[in-house]
């Protein structure tokens, strides 16, 4: 188990991925389900089981995405605890064996496109930024510019500045600091940071104007931990 985008840890509101065999039944189909049409939306709350799939983080209910025989998606509740905490899966009544894994106080990672290792990001105009060579029909990439203000998407920053209802379908407020980011070895203007739905963050950034054509690695800091390396923004001069 690990937050999304690869943090080996997890954070409280943080989107985190559970992985492992018989999570779900099968009438969720090869591909699994997500929680589209929960009824709970229509209340403002998020569901805290899906097709009779529910979680257990530090024996708290997560808030369950996505669930299929192989990998569960959840959201963490809100949890001021540190250290090791147990998670379970149950599926059907069923439950998993418990097992632990370490609670942070946050758990900084970059979302990315598929299995790239490029950052899930966009353009001041909200088209999707990334290498034209991953443009696929219908979704359609374009490399960033120097000097360009761009917006990437993060998780594992858990609580805003403004209060966060545990359950609620509406998250959003600004980070209580920005985060500190290098794009190419430069520091980048962070131009806003902060939650805009449950567990996501967006991330406003300036590509330094001394950005070099291709690949640009890009490392991020923020409450004493560090995000997974290895991402990269694509920029053309």
């Amino acid at each position: 188990m690990n937050t999304a985008g690869g943090f080996p840890d997890i954070a409280q509101n943080g989107w985190i991925e559970i992985k492992g065999v018989n999570l779900a039944p099968a009438s969720v189909g090869p591909n699994g389900m997500t929680w589209g049409s929960a009824p709970e939306f229509a209340l403002g709350k998020m569901p805290t089981s899906l097709s009779g799939v529910s979680v257990a983080v530090d024996g708290k209910p997560a808030f369950v995405y996505f669930v299929s025989a192989r990998q569960v998606n959840v959201l963490t509740p809100l949890d001021s605890a540190s250290g090791q905490v147990s998670v379970m899966v149950t599926n059907g009544g069923v439950a998993s064996a418990a097992f632990t894994v370490n609670l942070r106080a946050v758990a900084p990672s970059f979302l990315r496109f598929g299995a790239t290792n490029y950052i899930a990001a966009q353009h001041g105009d909200g088209s999707l930024l990334a290498p034209t060579s991953i443009s696929v029909p219908g979704y359609a990439f374009t490399p960033a510019k120097p000097g360009e203000t761009i917006v990437l998407y993060a998780v594992g920053f858990a609580l805003p500045t403004t209060t966060v209802v545990n359950g609620s379908s509406t998250q959003f407020g600004a980070l209580p600091v920005p985060p500190v980011i290098q794009m190419g070895g430069t520091a980048v203007d962070v131009k806003f940071a902060g939650l805009i739905s449950p567990g996501l963050t967006q991330i406003n950034i300036v590509v330094p104007t001394t950005a070099a054509n291709g690949d640009n690695a890009v490392t991020l800091s923020y409450g004493g931990a560090t995000a997974p390396a290895g991402v990269a923004i694509a920029v053309q001069r």
